[in-house]
């Protein structure tokens, strides 16, 4: 039997279970923070156009201002309706207005807005200003810094979904957790020029062409609000749908546990659970023979490394282990030649489908037909620790506050005003 994990060489999603850096930890910390002209907390810096290779489009209806980030020195400013073209060139990047001269420099582009409309980057608009440098690869980055709470604006919306009166507390909970996570995220990431990625290897962010009334209203009643325990921001970890009870973290993540990410029961009173409204509380995925001698082999070859000779055909799926909390924690993969096993995540991305959405959990069970055909049968959607999005969202229903949510799902956590 032979253990997998997966290579260096793959794909981005082995940054989902990197190492946190947990900084302001002390007041000293949060003075040499990034802060605001006008106080209104720190900035952050979002990856949001990473390795791009292609050009990038700048635009804005009311005029762009572009600056060597490096000196603030303006090197070139329109009035009005403006378009810039971004490209890699050489050992920097190349600005090109629609009129008017190339403008080519080696170093950090800052492009800002010069009236009251956004900057808009290939068509999105996005609050404050975004900076583009050349990396590797003959690549570029593009990055969004604006106010922490603004960027919240655009993550709540996407990560909780709409949402009507009576499940703003689910809203308000989420804008606290997306705080949380982006709090304890900065500089977590600036070996790459950036804090977090405006993807889900952090938090999706969508700028403002994402933002809603009522996730704005959650991030404004709860401004400078997050989750510490002893002293730090925790980790605040988030899912969609737990199925019934949420995982402690080391059962689910290849990461050291926290008191605050335990197994947490989302049994309601009634004898049903909270996220039971969840489209994706109960799952099935078939597999039929062609999917395991294709896809899943594809994948381990792809993604851990293993030979086609080393896998043999693919005949069937085994649970090796199951954790405490009742998810499948390793997962036998049966061959012709040899058995693999993988864990944790690593099962989820095994039996990633076609178009590379990965398992929905690792909380299922195994039927095997006569003609062969696997069917998974699972619950919930996502690793399953910390806060259950639909669970938070039946908890609003019921009445909960925000406040009694967040207590639930990260226990013995305080909730600490930091700005």
């Amino acid at each position: 039997m032979i253990r997998l994990v997966r290579s260096a060489s793959a794909s981005r999603a082995s940054l989902l279970v990197g190492s946190l850096a947990l900084v302001f930890a002390t007041a000293v910390a949060w003075g040499a923070a990034r802060t605001s002209r006008d106080g209104q907390g720190p900035m952050i810096r979002v990856g949001v156009a990473v390795g791009a290779t292609g050009p990038l489009s700048l635009a804005s209806t009311t005029g762009l201002r572009v600056l060597d980030a490096q000196t603030d020195v303006l090197l070139l400013e329109s009035i009005g309706s403006a378009v810039l073209e971004v490209a890699r060139e050489g050992s920097g990047v190349r600005v090109a207005p629609t009129a008017g001269p190339v403008l080519s420099f080696v170093n950090v582009v800052r492009i800002e807005p010069s009236g009251t409309d956004p900057v808009m980057l290939d068509g999105v608009p996005y609050r404050g200003a975004i900076e583009v440098f050349a990396v590797e690869d003959s690549a570029m980055n593009a990055v969004n810094e604006l106010l922490l709470e603004e960027y919240l604006l655009g993550v709540v919306p996407i990560e909780i979904g709409p949402r009507g009166e009576e499940e703003f507390a689910a809203v308000a909970a989420q804008a606290v957790a997306a705080r949380t996570y982006a709090v304890a995220h900065l500089r977590a990431r600036e070996e790459m020029g950036f804090d977090v990625f405006g993807s889900v290897e952090d938090q999706a962010y969508g700028g403002m062409a994402a933002e809603r009334p009522e996730s704005t209203r959650a991030v404004n009643e709860t401004k400078g609000r997050i989750l510490m325990y002893d002293g730090l921001p925790i980790r605040a970890m988030y899912h969609s749908t737990c199925g019934g009870r949420t995982s402690p973290v080391e059962e689910v993540l290849d990461r050291a546990s926290a008191p605050y990410l335990r197994s947490v029961s989302d049994r309601a009173p009634d004898g049903t659970d909270y996220c039971a409204a969840s489209p994706r509380y109960r799952w099935v995925d078939t597999l039929q023979t062609v999917d395991l001698n294709g896809r899943v082999r594809r994948e381990m070859e792809r993604i851990f490394g293993a030979s086609v000779a080393q896998i043999g055909d693919v005949i069937g799926l085994r649970i090796a282990e199951r954790t405490p909390s009742g998810r499948v924690r390793a997962l036998a993969i049966r061959g012709t030649n040899s058995e693999f096993v993988v864990e944790r995540l690593d099962i989820r991305i095994a039996l990633q489908d076609d178009e590379g959405r990965i398992l929905g959990s690792t909380d299922f069970d195994i039927v095997t037909r006569d003609d062969g055909t696997i069917e998974l049968h699972g619950r919930g959607y996502g690793h399953g620790s910390g806060m259950c999005q639909w669970g938070a969202i039946g908890r609003a229903r019921a009445g909960q506050k925000w406040e009694t949510i967040l207590a639930t799902y990260y226990p013995g956590t305080e909730l600490v005003s930091v700005y």
